[in-house]
């Protein structure tokens, strides 16, 4: 069967066209296409050290994907990152408006918008090259995700491509929310995402150089087999090594209620000692509770909290510690989850409007990824 196999960014320039007319076996495989992309003239070599993910019909697959007659095959080097309205996803050659793309997320329920405006700096410009269809496809998803887990009133994004001088917006994304921890927390998620896994390219352009900017390759699921059902992550090839993790969470209620809690006087006693004794407790169990989490023999965990009665807000801080092959990141948000639960089940005599807001990792160390920070 003949196939046609996409080619982008730094692909496009080693290979000098935009895409390869393949003959294949039928029933050939992704991995098939990419070895026989690799014996094209400028391919083999960036090929065999780049890392390369394929998407079948825009949308990432494995390599044992099978491919069959009139499929569209897009070979993806590492991307450049650096009850709602549909969001608004767009890839354009214009030059971005924030104002419009902040109005696009403007609602009756928004307390709060926050807007993230990527601009071209240090060079004399950027130019950008995109998968259009599938870059669309991928940015409405990250942004249906985020309205999701965060509960955003509406959610925007838009990225230029072509030529983005000096000073001049690459991308621009936008988020409203009822309250700004929402917004915020939203926003942060969804343009991490979209640099991470949008299939956008970039090179900086000075004068008569260009460099391809440095990516990293799209995430894949590791808690999927190749067939897409779950899985429990085989660790056993990794090494041991100390791993940490420290997690938060907000319980907003009314400042009357979280004035009782600082007082001790909630009906069923010390609100923030019993929850950081039921979240030390969930964290020992988390292999219990998250089905696929690993079981961890934990060297400490604890958490703290902290009350504002002028603001109506506890802050939850957990943090947890091992050594081992995998990381503590779910027994610090399981603690940060139990806890929160805990401190509600506590006030729910005196209020049961209380919410439960942004539970979320804020640091983690160890292990071959390294040191990660919430900034």
């Amino acid at each position: 069967m003949q196939v046609e196999i996409r080619l982008f960014a730094v692909f496009r320039e080693r290979a000098g066209r935009d895409t390869l007319s393949l003959e294949l076996a039928d029933g050939a495989t992704v991995a098939d296409a990419l070895a026989a992309a690799g014996r094209e003239p400028g391919l083999g070599e960036i090929l065999g050290r780049m890392p390369v993910r394929a998407a079948l019909n825009r949308e990432y697959v494995d390599s044992d994907a099978a491919i069959s007659e009139g499929d569209e095959l897009a070979l993806i080097p590492p991307v450049s990152g650096g009850a709602t309205a549909l969001p608004r996803a767009r890839i354009t050659e214009d030059p971005l408006s924030v104002a419009d793309v902040a109005a696009a997320v403007g609602r009756p329920g928004a307390g709060a918008t926050v807007v993230f405006c990527g601009t071209t700096r240090e060079v004399e410009r950027l130019e950008y090259e995109a998968y259009g269809e599938m870059a669309e496809q991928r940015i409405a998803a990250i942004l249906d995700d985020c309205i999701a887990a965060h509960g955003l009133e509406a959610a925007a994004a838009e990225h230029r491509v072509g030529a983005v001088p000096l000073g001049e917006p690459s991308v621009v994304v936008a988020v409203s929310a009822a309250h700004r921890a929402e917004a915020f927390a939203g926003a942060r998620q969804a343009i991490d995402r979209i640099k991470a896994e949008v299939p956008i390219w970039k090179q900086e352009v000075e004068g008569d150089e260009r460099r391809w900017a440095e990516g990293a390759p799209p995430p894949e699921l590791t808690h999927l087999d190749a067939a897409g059902n779950a899985r429990m992550v085989d660790v056993s090839a990794k090494p041991e090594t100390e791993r940490r993790a420290r997690a938060e969470a907000t319980v907003r209620m009314k400042p009357a209620t979280a004035a009782a809690v600082a007082r001790g006087d909630a009906p069923k006693g010390d609100v923030l000692g019993t929850a950081r004794l039921a979240g030390i407790a969930a964290a020992k169990r988390t292999d219990e509770l998250i089905p696929l989490a690993h079981p961890l023999a934990l060297d400490f965990v604890d958490v703290e909290g902290r009350i504002d009665p002028e603001a109506g807000l506890v802050a939850l801080s957990a943090e947890a510690g091992t050594t081992a092959r995998t990381g503590v990141e779910m027994e610090a948000m399981t603690a940060c989850a139990v806890a929160a639960l805990t401190v509600y089940d506590m006030v729910k005599a005196l209020e049961r409007g209380v919410t439960i807001e942004a539970i979320e990792l804020v640091t983690k160390s160890g292990g071959q990824s390294g040191d990660w920070s919430r900034g």
